[in-house]
């Protein structure tokens, strides 16, 4: 497999990875708040109990687990990873030498395009001072 049949291959995966990294960031972000609030907070002075003295220990280790989740954010859309793909695509026709010929030719016929419009424009733009229809 070549770096775009990879590319092709993460489009497909990226919206699922990222999805489920987003449910995890949120689920962790509901654990940490109720960890807080009913293990951590009601038994910050009395950590005899095995399930308190954990509670501190837990509610970093859901803290981390979000923001490492939050990473999920970052992913590409899929519509991203296809513009990056195309672009991957046209880099390799506009380095290899066949690609280079078509370059050529294309700029040619767009130079040609262009002036064609220049020319409709300045007629246009000719008539509607002159009032000429």
């Amino acid at each position: 497999m070549n770096g775009l049949s990879w590319l092709l291959y993460f489009a497909e995966v990226s919206e699922n990875v990222g999805g489920v990294l987003g449910f995890i960031s949120i689920i962790t972000a509901i654990s940490a708040v109720i960890v807080t609030l009913f293990v951590v907070i009601p038994n910050k002075h009395d950590v005899t109990d095995t399930w308190a003295a954990q509670g501190p220990k837990l509610q970093k280790g859901l803290i981390i687990t979000f923001f490492v989740s939050l990473f999920g954010l970052l992913f590409p859309s899929q519509n991203t990873v296809y513009l990056i793909i195309a672009s991957e695509s046209a880099e390799m026709v506009v380095t290899s030498e066949s690609g280079q010929k078509m370059l050529g030719d294309i700029q040619s016929i767009v130079s040609l395009k262009l002036d064609t419009i220049a020319q409709d424009m300045s007629s246009a733009a000719t008539k509607a001072v002159t009032g000429q229809k």
